[in-house]
């Protein structure tokens, strides 16, 4: 099965959200995203996985920066980040938060991420940014 683009990002950015250990998600207050109900989820499904999850609603809107410590690693945004260790995905974050969350609650039942085989698609592969950008850059130019 050929994963698009967007779900190989998906599930990139759902393993690192999984890894990081103080988690800041930074929107506009009109964007209705609910970041204690993906925290809660994912206490519920793995207690031993800790996150500290905080949310800034001074951010941009139709934008969802994801930052793990201080560091960008995530830009939900049809505008391109300059940081190419930074995962962008250019779609809406309503759109983006419902198939994020069912990522990351995936990964996190299965038992990701101290589980062998269990990491989802991509996983055993390196993330190469430049290339899901690329190929992001054709799909937008067709449109």
């Amino acid at each position: 099965m050929v994963l698009s683009t967007y779900d190989l990002s998906l599930w990139e950015i759902s393993r690192r959200v999984l890894k990081s250990e103080k988690l800041k998600f930074s929107f506009d207050k009109e964007t209705k995203i609910d970041i204690q109900n993906l925290s809660n989820s994912i206490s519920d499904s793995a207690p031993s996985i800790i996150i500290d999850i905080k949310k800034d609603i001074k951010g941009i809107k139709n934008q969802i920066m994801i930052f793990d410590e201080e560091r960008m690693i995530g830009l939900i945004s049809e505008k391109e980040p300059d940081d190419i260790g930074c995962i962008w995905i250019p779609t809406g974050a309503k759109t983006f938060w419902t198939d994020f969350e069912r990522r990351v609650l995936h990964l996190v039942e299965a038992g990701y991420p101290g589980c062998i085989g269990c990491g989802g698609p991509g996983k055993d592969d390196k993330w190469n940014e430049e290339e899901n950008r690329i190929e992001f850059r054709k799909r937008i130019s067709k449109h």
